[in-house]
């Protein structure tokens, strides 16, 4: 994932752990001050969904029918999908640009 400034091609992966931390969708860039908007990829989203979604479907399964392996099997889902992120950051996304200029 490119993690430069759109405006001044500054290099803004050192934040990534302050923006993590503080998720906002628009941020300053520190070297040119120019506004700068999170630009999140639908591949992301719906690696995200996808994996909540199985993680309550299948707690709530569990749930019913009071089955302790399928508790399991939902954490280590939600486990996978979590894990899959960075994965999906650093082979597939390689490209994508993660700040796009504010309008």
């Amino acid at each position: 994932m490119d993690y430069r400034c759109p405006l001044c091609r500054f290099d803004l992966a050192r934040r990534k752990l302050t923006q993590a931390v503080v998720a906002r969708w628009e941020v300053d860039c520190p070297s040119c001050k120019g506004r700068l908007r999170l630009n999140v990829h639908p591949a992301e989203n719906g690696l995200l969904l996808a994996s909540f979604g199985m993680f309550a479907g299948l707690a709530a399964l569990a749930y019913f029918l009071q089955r302790d392996a399928l508790y399991g099997a939902a954490f280590i889902i939600a486990i996978i999908g979590t894990a899959a992120v960075p994965l999906l950051e650093r082979v597939v996304l390689r490209e994508w640009p993660r700040y796009v200029p504010a309008r």
